[in-house]
């Protein structure tokens, strides 16, 4: 069995590029700014030294600028208007609602000039994008209706994931948290999707979920074109160990096993039974371990501590 150490998503930002960001703010309200290449490259180079030494082997960019978690991907994205502030899932943070006024279309690139510098950096890196999820964190004041609008992020994301791809991205997570709370007919709209995210495009996808169990969407989600399904083995551990032991799915995991909301330190050996259990459910030879949701969530300091137990678990193997 092969374990692969990675990241969800996001991490938490240095003091300095907070506080920088904070007056890059300021200084917007008086015209636009721009965040200075090189102090954004430093913020990567520190972010990924921290996953780097925590014994990460598959690194995410830490979305450093990413203001409204997956919402930030609509920023990008003609059609959208930024609204009001909405609460992020059950989180006490928030973020600002995008409001679909016309046809969306993507202009300009979202995430790959990200991505690119975050590869010169670090080789393997995994892009992350989101489509049913940003469906439903969004308004829809255009299109007629739900599998139309979903569609239509579809086709913007497919079209970003193919510059990824040309520019070197491996690995392509699509973040899904509101899959596990979708009803079932919207199950097949959003396989429908991931279908169309990754048409003509030869990478490794990864399909996340968290914040709770995936027993709503079992059996369902197996069907998905995914490489690889990401599930939270803290928040919905014995219920996904049970799904695992059921549907015995061939597809790869990548398994969330320390809690990225929390910051009470993993007991290490806690973490090695909870991967030993996973893996005596698998019909696959590779395991990814990751966090169960991004880092942002946790102070600078616990976040490469979680790693590190992460990490150090598997030294067994």
């Amino acid at each position: 069995m092969e374990i692969i150490p990675t990241t969800i998503g996001s991490y938490p930002r240095p003091d300095w590029f907070k506080e920088y960001l904070r007056r890059l703010e300021g200084l917007q309200k008086e015209g636009e700014k721009e965040i200075e290449r090189d102090r954004y490259r430093d913020a990567l180079i520190e972010i990924l030294n921290e996953q780097l030494n925590s014994g990460i082997r598959l690194f995410t960019d830490g979305q450093l600028i990413w203001q409204d978690f997956l919402c930030y991907l609509c920023t990008k994205i003609d059609g959208f208007e930024m609204s009001g502030l909405i609460r992020y899932f059950d989180n006490n943070v928030y973020y600002r609602m995008p409001v679909a006024k016309e046809k969306l279309e993507r202009r300009k690139d979202i995430i790959v000039e990200e991505f690119k510098l975050a590869k010169e950096i670090q080789p393997e890196i995994k892009a992350v994008i989101s489509c049913f999820t940003i469906a439903e964190l969004s308004k829809n004041e255009f299109y007629g209706n739900k599998k139309e609008f979903v569609m239509a992020i579809a086709e913007i994301m497919n079209q970003e994931a193919k510059k990824l791809a040309e520019n070197g991205a491996r690995y392509i997570q699509i973040d899904e948290p509101s899959l596990l709370y979708a009803e079932k007919e919207d199950l097949q709209i959003a396989r429908e999707a991931v279908k169309v995210i990754r048409r003509g495009i030869g990478a490794k996808f990864f399909l996340a979920t968290y914040f709770r169990d995936a027993e709503k969407i079992f059996p369902e989600i197996l069907e998905f074109p995914v490489d690889v399904i990401g599930l939270d083995f803290v928040e919905g551990y014995e219920k996904n160990l049970e799904l695992l032991k059921e549907y015995r799915t061939e597809k790869e995991i990548q398994a969330g096993i320390v809690d990225g909301r929390n910051t009470k330190m993993e007991n290490p050996e806690e973490v090695r039974e909870r991967i030993d259990n996973i893996i005596d459910r698998l019909n696959t030879e590779i395991l990814y371990i990751s966090p169960n949701t991004g880092l942002e969530f946790l102070p600078y300091q616990k976040a490469s501590e979680k790693l590190r137990v992460m990490c150090n678990s598997i030294d067994q193997w």
